[in-house]
């Protein structure tokens, strides 16, 4: 697993990860992720994105540290009729999935201060990914745009 991280993320998805920093005042392991991804992320179009990336709305199948593997949808903010089966972009799990590609890794520093290996393995469902999907247009726009 290579120490740079790789990171695709939709203009809409970067522009929900800027508000989420532009309402957080601390400094902790998911403020770390978050200003890391928004540094190093390549932005695409809606229409660019490579369909085997975890977007928001996505349905991914993952596991964490090499455990028993999971399938949830990746939500803005966690569902409280199925809190099994969405997991929020506003928790470390959420933002290390974000942005990954199928088949890749990613090691997440804990709240306690550790590592947490988080594994995609597989984009059950990305709705960019279909056609005719409704393009998502923003001001934030990074000059990184692919």
């Amino acid at each position: 697993m290579s120490n740079r991280l790789q990171c695709y993320l939709t203009a809409h998805d970067h522009a929900v990860l800027r508000e989420i920093l532009d309402q957080t005042l601390r400094d902790n392991a998911y403020c770390r992720l978050l200003r890391r991804k928004l540094v190093r992320a390549e932005i695409c179009s809606p229409r660019k994105v490579p369909d085997d990336v975890v977007t928001i709305n996505s349905r991914v199948t993952f596991c964490v540290d090499g455990g028993v593997p999971r399938t949830a949808n990746l939500v803005r903010n966690e569902s409280q009729d199925f809190p099994n089966y969405t997991v929020s972009v506003e928790s470390l799990l959420g933002l290390g999935l974000l942005g990954l590609r199928a088949g890749r890794a990613i090691a997440v520093e804990t709240e306690a201060g550790g590592l947490q290996k988080i594994n995609v393995i597989g984009i059950d469902f990305q709705a960019l990914a279909l056609p005719g999907a409704p393009m998502v247009t923003t001001s934030m726009l990074s000059p990184r745009i692919r």
